[in-house]
């Protein structure tokens, strides 16, 4: 009897080390396009589409060469030289003119338009129509086709360096009732940056509709950014479901701990450095026999590492984890057994 909580912990914390936990909110709707840059999604100019409605998205261009996914910084770059005049397009196969979209994009939109003499450039487009997501100097929203932009700053901390952007677009005719922007999860305030906004021309175009990233509708002005994922519902989300999204991106799928030293020994009461390796970033708090080791609780990571300088308190077979928590979840390594053997001379 007395062997009995050393056999219900030692349980616990064998299934311990399997358990994902997600960020509790509601489920998100599954979106009609995914599109996730990457080698094995890609073939030629086709995009595997892994969104509700399948199929694929076109990687294409009206000039020469179609944009292509480059592993530098796993993301498919668009309009990075002038004339390339690239975009990625979809038909959505819808029956019915849509009324709402929200659309999410991860991007490192650049300061540099290549395209464009005034470094103006889109990022979304509807064939057949004037409504769109367009970037100019100091700018990024919705744009109807009459030179105006009703959208958010981007004079810090916007532009050359990746981003998560959610838009909600609508077919409402004010400003202020349903769109919206979201930059890596918070509310951005909206004003109008120049212009008069031509309600009437708010529509996404032909249907089925078709989007297209990086131009404006069947059009020119191609926008300079470099993509690695994007997101399309044909609804409009919730503030909560936009912000479980994106924190969705952050779910910890691959967390293991090792001795720095490569070795599976270490010596008692003598430093040795354990380290997490994840793949996303979040606080890391490590484990010796099911207990927190002191001083290696919630260490944040550094590109998604983190290191603790442990001192064994007991000789023999010490069971050791580390458990990630992120944004979107938490995860616990498996279990790393590392036999302390005794100090020299220690009787």
């Amino acid at each position: 009897m007395k062997k009995a909580p050393a056999v219900i912990a030692g349980a616990f914390l064998l299934f311990s080390t399997y358990l994902l936990i997600p960020s509790a909110h509601g489920a998100v709707p599954n979106p009609q396009v995914s599109l996730t840059a990457a080698a094995s999604k890609i073939s030629g100019t086709s995009w595997s589409n892994d969104g509700s409605i399948g199929g694929s998205a076109t990687l294409a261009t009206a000039a020469s060469t179609a944009p292509t996914f480059q592993s530098s910084d796993s993301s498919v770059a668009l309009n990075a030289s002038t004339n390339s005049n690239q975009y990625i397009t979809q038909s959505l196969g819808n029956g019915s003119a849509l009324s709402n979209v929200t659309f999410q994009i991860n991007m490192n939109l650049k300061s540099s338009q290549a395209n464009s003499a005034g470094a103006f450039g889109m990022i979304l487009g509807w064939t057949g129509a004037n409504y769109d997501i367009w970037y100019q100097p100091g700018c990024l929203g919705f744009n109807t086709g009459g030179g105006d932009v009703y959208g958010m700053s981007t004079t810090s901390g916007v532009l050359d360096s990746f981003h998560t952007f959610t838009f909600v677009m609508s077919t409402t005719q004010d400003n202020t009732t349903k769109q919206k922007i979201f930059m890596d999860g918070v509310q951005q305030s909206l004003s109008l940056c120049q212009g008069t906004v031509g309600q009437t021309q708010k529509s996404f175009g032909t249907t089925p509709s078709s989007y297209t990233i990086g131009r404006y509708g069947s059009n020119g002005f191609y926008g300079t950014f470099n993509l690695r994922s994007f997101k399309l519902w044909t609804s409009e989300l919730t503030v909560a479901e936009i912000q479980e999204s994106y924190n969705a991106q952050f779910t910890p799928l691959s967390h293991t701990i090792a001795l720095t030293s490569g070795l599976s020994t270490a010596i008692y009461r003598t430093a040795s450095t354990l380290r997490s390796t994840t793949d996303v970033d979040g606080k890391v708090t490590f484990f010796s026999n099911g207990k927190r080791i002191p001083g290696c609780i919630n260490i944040q990571t550094v590109n998604k590492i983190a290191n603790c300088s442990w001192k064994p308190s007991a000789i023999n077979y010490n069971n050791i984890t580390a458990r990630v928590v992120a944004s979107g979840g938490s995860l616990t390594t498996s279990t790393l057994r590392i036999f302390v053997t005794k100090r020299t001379g220690l009787r």
